[in-house]
């Protein structure tokens, strides 16, 4: 990690792709001082302060940092429920930190951790300097009714609390619930409106809270400024998180033209996790610690969720990237930027999947004016890899380079 914010520097590469235009820039320049973006320009025309330092990164494209917009940093090494009884807490710690470092050297400077009280207290660490990572967005505790997604079904419901969730029937205890999440300090409130393929007695398809409960949590949460997050991923969920006034849409696994309608309406994101259909896939493939039930309704998944992913594509929903990686193999961290190379090979166009990586999921998460494109104001976060990931998507994963606010964190330059 090199820190040179006390002095401006300029930053060269063969190529710029900075989140606002369709096409990339040749030979571009950025000026950096005290961890911003000063100016943005082509070689040579951008006035040269007199004490400024180059860094030249040779035949890198440059970009702005990645964003994952659905993470969870709970330090889980497999999929087994056993994990929640037979692993210690600091042992998940450990693992979470260094979930945190392969992170930023792939090029992930902001993310979204979307369940996880572990991730209030690293993005304490990464702020503070405690820790390498990424910009964290947290939402600490997530708000689920009794036997919903949420709920661990198979642990008693005061031990199912004491793991980290808020279980809330009612308007009044959803309100409470609100206040529970922002005292614990989450950035931003997540619910369940729908079942899920991770928890045992509930389905994707089952609708979960009612509208009056979400128009509530919403309400609450933005009277102090906190987004809201719905993971929904049956059809009759995703309309009461729209009807209640979420902010984003997490998964959409079913969604079909009436909630596509719903979402442009509403001015409503759409974090869809397309990168899971490939984990489904090789999990039911390959076995893993998986109980049958996970890997049935991993089955019922596969189909719907490119067609639903596509549909709104086309239909001009607004799209962030994220993955819901959470550590267990094929969804380990470092590994982040499968979300944009699945979206590139199920229709998207790689602008707008580099897009949904940096400038959209920025504007998702509330940081538009701060991060996702390369333009003066913004933070200096800069990705630099080695080729061109307009021709070729997965050059997204040849990171050399990362900078987050000015600071160097990786400089793999041969």
């Amino acid at each position: 990690m090199v820190n040179v914010n006390g002095s401006p520097i300029i930053l060269q590469a063969k190529r710029m792709i900075d989140g606002l235009h369709d096409d990339a820039i040749d030979y571009p320049e950025i000026l950096i001082k005290n961890g911003y973006i000063v100016e943005v320009g082509r070689e040579g025309e951008i006035k040269k302060p007199p004490d400024v330092m180059y860094l030249d990164l040779g035949d890198l494209t440059i970009l702005p940092g990645y964003i994952d917009a659905h993470v969870h940093l709970i330090g889980r090494r497999s999929y087994s429920p056993s994990e929640n009884f037979v692993v210690p807490h600091d042992l998940k710690v450990i693992r979470a930190v260094e979930d945190c470092r392969k992170l930023i050297y792939a090029g992930f400077t902001t993310v979204r951790d979307m369940g996880s009280r572990i991730a209030l207290s690293l993005k304490r660490g990464v702020n503070e300097g405690s820790i390498i990572g990424p910009r964290i967005i947290a939402a600490g505790r997530p708000i689920s009714q009794t036997g919903g997604h949420g709920d661990i079904h198979y642990l008693p419901r005061e031990d199912v609390i004491k793991k980290g969730i808020l279980l809330a029937d009612g308007p009044e205890e959803c309100r409470r619930a609100v206040r529970e999440a922002i005292r614990d300090g989450s950035d931003v409130i997540k619910i369940m409106t729908s079942g899920g393929v991770g928890s045992e007695k509930d389905a994707p398809w089952h609708p979960q809270f009612t509208v009056e409960e979400v128009r509530v949590i919403v309400e609450e949460a933005h009277r102090v400024g906190k987004l809201v997050a719905s993971h929904a991923q049956g059809v009759e969920g995703i309309k009461i998180a729209i009807l209640g006034g979420v902010d984003s849409i997490e998964h959409g696994y079913f969604l079909n033209n009436e909630v596509i309608q719903m979402m442009l309406d509403n001015d409503v994101y759409y974090v869809p996790t397309l990168c899971l259909v490939e984990v489904y896939k090789k999990s039911i493939e390959e076995g893993y610690d998986m109980p049958p039930w996970r890997l049935e309704k991993q089955r019922m998944c596969i189909e719907a969720m490119p067609k639903s992913f596509l549909a709104a594509y086309k239909a001009g929903v607004k799209i962030a990237a994220g993955t819901d990686y959470f550590g267990a193999p094929l969804r380990e961290h470092g590994y982040n930027t499968d979300e944009m190379i699945t979206m590139v090979k199920y229709g998207m166009l790689p602008m707008d999947a580099i897009k949904a990586g940096t400038k959209v999921a920025a504007e998702c998460l509330g940081l538009g004016d701060k991060v996702g494109t390369l333009e003066p104001g913004k933070y200096a976060d800069i990705v630099g890899v080695q080729g061109d990931p307009l021709n070729d998507i997965s050059a997204l994963r040849e990171v050399k380079f990362v900078m987050k606010e000015g600071v160097i964190y990786k400089n793999a330059i041969s």
